[in-house]
């Protein structure tokens, strides 16, 4: 070796840098340990420079001051590396380049787990992937309680850290989806919330000097085959929830199309109850039967259902109509009616119906015990009072139209004898009675209503009444 290589090898000796090529790793260890007095250190601005000897840190050079010249008079630590077998022209050191600003694009992710959604209720395997970023903040913990002065491979210490991020998005994931933050349809869409929440859930490394500070790019997916159960499962919360969309708005069309019927039924109302309040009689059944024809000919002309309902509503119209009439008091000059069933007072006729008394009859309904008008008397029971016997003439003032019963042949004009009386019938009453005196009533014993004389029933209450 020559002079020029001995000159060459102690320049190089002199400087004392990272080089180029190892400017990627996180860690480097410098591959000399002795180095002599005035050497040159340069620490770039994103690294910092340890120094260790014997298994123990002595000391720390950052950016800050470089290059540095290496002198016990300039850093008072280099007196206690002097190599005294040297003549105090060494010192003997090992050296750490480390870096600290943020590395980032550090790749992790894997399958999460089975996980459980609590809205659709279904059970899943999500899978995870992304990059981060991370910082070592105590560079000599990360080198004496995690890579080791060894300078062994970072990258296989680093996966610790990858697995220990990862643990850290499971947990994170687990609670969002429990609390119901989000749900398993929510996976693709998780942005930069859940990012921050995985970093503020990582597992706390300060032990080892390195904090994570940023997730770049997450990625949490499913298997096709439970990517197809969910979106089953979603389609089908869709369709659900368009349903029930559809439902609440027919209710509110059915509220307003009620609502819009009970106006037209009230105005209806009001208008028929201006009617009556304005029209006599006459002139509303006019009315009543004007509108039923007119909205029998509107169903007629629609046909189908129509003529159903046209045919309803003219007979409610004429029923209100008629009905009306009959309940609406007679107006002046009419004279007053008489009981249902006869004409009014004055009206030519105004006998009673066939098979019914004269109005005012005492007695007009027939007793109890009685038969109905027309039928004959029970056998062994004599004409009601005011009767003659069968057989006889018209009695004592009887109206016109009244005349003698028929005789035999060649008999004298005017009332002749009565004919003997059936078998089935009693013996004609006594002279004393066609004579015209006045029998005594009887009187009912429970309820004091009087009776004809010959009654057995009471016509009030129907007991049985002894005759005076």
């Amino acid at each position: 070796m020559g002079i020029m290589d001995f000159v060459k090898g102690g320049v190089q000796r002199m400087m004392i840098a990272r080089p180029d090529s190892e400017k990627s790793k996180i860690v480097y260890k410098h591959p000399d340990q002795n180095f002599p007095f005035w050497s040159q250190l340069t620490v770039d601005s994103d690294e910092v420079a340890l120094f260790f000897k014997n298994g123990s840190f002595v000391a720390a050079l950052g950016t800050q001051g470089s290059p540095h010249t290496l002198q016990a008079s300039n850093y008072p630590f280099i007196g206690k590396l002097i190599d005294s077998y040297t003549g105090g022209n060494y010192f003997i050191s090992e050296i750490f380049f480390v870096t600290i600003r943020d590395i980032f694009n550090q790749n992790f992710g894997d399958q999460i787990g089975s996980m459980r959604d609590p809205e659709l209720d279904i059970r899943v395997t999500p899978r995870a992937f992304g990059t981060y970023s991370f910082r070592i903040f105590d560079p000599v913990k990360f080198v004496i309680g995690f890579v080791g002065q060894g300078g062994g491979n970072v990258d296989q210490s680093m996966t610790w850290v990858r697995d220990t991020l990862f643990m850290g998005l499971k947990a994170t994931l687990s609670r969002m989806i429990k609390s119901g933050e989000m749900t398993l349809m929510d996976l693709g869409g998780c942005g930069p919330d859940v990012a921050r929440a995985i970093v503020n859930d990582c597992p706390d490394l300060s032990n080892i000097g390195i904090k994570v500070t940023a997730i770049g790019k997450l990625n949490i997916s499913l298997s096709d085959e439970d990517q197809k159960r969910v979106d089953e499962m979603q389609d089908q919360i869709v369709q659900a929830k368009i349903d029930a969309r559809k439902a609440k708005i027919g209710v509110s069309q059915a509220e307003a199309q009620a609502q819009q019927r009970q106006f037209e039924l009230d105005q209806d109302f009001m208008n028929r109850q201006r009617y009556v309040n304005q029209m006599d009689v006459g002139r509303y059944q006019q009315y009543a039967q004007a509108e039923a024809t007119l909205g029998l000919g509107h169903g007629l002309a629609q046909g189908g259902d129509g003529v159903a309902a046209a045919g309803l509503a003219s007979g409610m119209a004429l029923g209100a109509g008629l009905n009306y009439g009959a309940r609406a008091p007679m107006p002046p000059g009419y004279p007053p009616q008489g009981p249902q069933g006869y004409p009014p007072p004055g009206y030519p006729g105004a006998g009673a119906p066939p098979g019914y008394p004269p109005q005012g009859y005492p007695g007009a309904a027939a007793p109890q015990g009685y038969p109905p008008p027309g039928y004959g008397a029970p056998q062994g029971y004599g004409a009601p009072p005011g009767y003659p016997p069968p057989g006889y003439g018209a009695p004592p003032g009887a109206a016109p139209g009244y005349g003698p019963p028929p005789g035999p042949p060649g008999a004298p004009a005017g009332y002749g004898a009565p004919p003997p009386a059936p078998a089935a019938y009693g013996a004609p009453p006594p002279a004393a009675a066609q004579s015209g005196a006045n029998p005594v009533p009887a009187r009912c014993t429970a309820c004091g209503a009087p009776n004809p004389p010959t009654a057995r029933f009471c016509a009030e209450c129907g007991r049985q009444v002894t005759p005076g």
